[in-house]
């Protein structure tokens, strides 16, 4: 009844049997490459100091046509022939230069076609239905995946040794991801696809940039355009704007998104160039929060994000420009984080003042408070926060909002105390009578316009 199965079943021994005839081969192929890391860009690997019988070339090409026979006998459709197919094909590929002793870099070519042949070949072809009729069919397409990984890596590995060699290894990844991004024939296949070809798009403009003699924190404004490039495809093409390509949409949100961390660790030695990569990065993250159909929620945790690296990239460059005002660093975020509790606290009345307007009122005069009692007194400095703490306070009796009167009060209060201390203990007795006279008037007005407020609705 399943003459297929029954044939896979009784070749299996002596396949094993001639593919364990292949492991010197296969071992030269796919691990000796890996050995030659520590030589990165230092020029071709020396010749093998082993040789392998040509006899394993020919074996591999019997295994191919085995299978190829095998796949046409007993039928199953494309993706059934791919699977069978495939893995000798690709073995014959990866040994065949190291067994007829062609030089480097036809062996780095035989793991990049291989890669490229696994991998397009299983995502340009439907996966087999998951019932027990297909569990060898399966298991195939995973061997194949496997052998096109371990393939590429050691391609990858290899083409190291010269930069000319790197930047056509990238190339080509580029080429292949996007060939399974665009055709692949199941979601998965085309996720997998958007997110290789995005990754070896920014190693490319790494490779490219380092090559021609680019410093590595210029160029990592190669990388971050790469990763601007895929957020604004997210965002503006119409193939992503379908609501079953949501998925898909997000990958290259997420590839973008590795462009910018990549970018500023590229650049971490100089503050100045993580500075400009910051805004950059946060004006990507203000483009990806505009999508199409992106959930209220999101929108809001990447709008802060984008805020978050702006502040951030302000205070690096305050810091390079020596400046030593404190309010250089915390005003800055504290408007921003005002502008958001405000915008906030009108779309969702219930947040109440003190989860809207509470962090930023205390960025803001936290760290100014602190200077003013700790070092020596400043004139301009606590007048300024005098008025900022009764200006706030006056703002938030007249929008009867608790928190900016609760902060504006203790500002004031503990300002105008230490002022006074400074002065004398006489004016320190003024000072207390009247901020009792000001704290009483204010219970007093409280309750008045409670009264009112009562007797209105009697």
């Amino acid at each position: 009844t399943r003459p297929g199965s029954m044939a896979a079943a009784g070749t299996a021994a002596p396949a094993i049997i001639a593919v364990a005839s292949l492991a010197p081969a296969l071992r030269a192929s796919l691990v000796t490459p890996h050995e030659n890391l520590n030589r990165i860009w230092q020029g071709p690997p020396p010749p093998l100091p082993f040789a392998v019988d040509n006899s394993a070339v020919v074996t591999a090409v019997l295994l191919t046509i085995a299978a190829a026979v095998a796949a046409v006998g007993f039928g199953g459709g494309m993706t059934r022939a791919v699977s069978v197919v495939v893995p000798g094909a690709a073995l014959t590929i990866l040994i065949t230069p190291v067994s007829v002793g062609m030089p480097w870099p036809a062996s780095v070519m035989a793991g990049l076609i291989t890669f490229t042949l696994c991998m397009l070949s299983v995502a340009l072809t439907f996966p087999p239905e998951h019932d027990e009729s297909t569990s060898g069919t399966r298991a195939a397409r995973i061997a194949v995946l496997l052998i096109g990984l371990v393939a590429g890596g050691a391609g990858l590995a290899g083409s190291l040794a010269t930069p000319e060699m790197t930047i056509f290894t990238f190339a080509g990844a580029v080429g292949v991801g996007l060939t399974a991004a665009m055709w692949g024939k199941v979601e998965r296949a085309r996720i997998t696809g958007w997110l290789g070809g995005a990754l070896a798009a920014q190693m490319l403009v790494l490779s490219v940039s380092l090559h021609i003699g680019a410093a590595a924190e210029w160029a990592a404004f190669g990388v971050l355009a790469v990763g601007a490039a895929l957020i604004t495809s997210a965002s503006l093409l119409p193939r992503f704007t379908r609501p079953d390509a949501v998925a898909e949409a997000s990958a290259i949100e997420w590839a973008g998104y590795l462009a910018g961390v990549i970018a500023v660790m590229l650049a971490l030695r100089s503050p100045a160039h993580v500075a400009a990569l910051l805004v950059g990065f946060g004006a990507m993250l203000a483009m990806a929060a505009t999508r199409a159909g992106r959930p209220s929620q999101q929108r809001r945790v990447l709008f802060w994000l984008a805020a978050g690296s702006t502040i951030v990239a302000w205070w690096l460059i305050m810091r390079r420009a020596d400046v030593a005002l404190p309010e250089a660093y915390t005003i800055p975020f504290a408007l921003l984080a005002l502008a958001v509790g405000i915008i906030e606290i009108r779309q969702r009345p219930h947040l109440g003042s003190w989860a809207a307007y509470g962090p930023a009122l205390i960025a803001a005069f936290g760290p100014t408070v602190v200077v003013v009692i700790a070092t020596e007194p400043n004139a301009a400095r606590i007048i300024g926060l005098l008025v900022a703490g009764i200006a706030v306070l006056i703002w938030g009796s007249q929008t009867q909002q608790r928190a900016p009167v609760a902060i504006g009060a203790v500002v004031t209060t503990i300002v105008a105390f230490h002022a006074l201390t400074l002065v004398g203990t006489t004016w320190l007795a003024v000072g207390i009578a009247g901020i009792v006279l000001l704290i009483i008037g204010a219970s007093s007005e409280r309750r008045r316009r409670a009264t009112e407020r009562y007797n209105k609705f009697r």
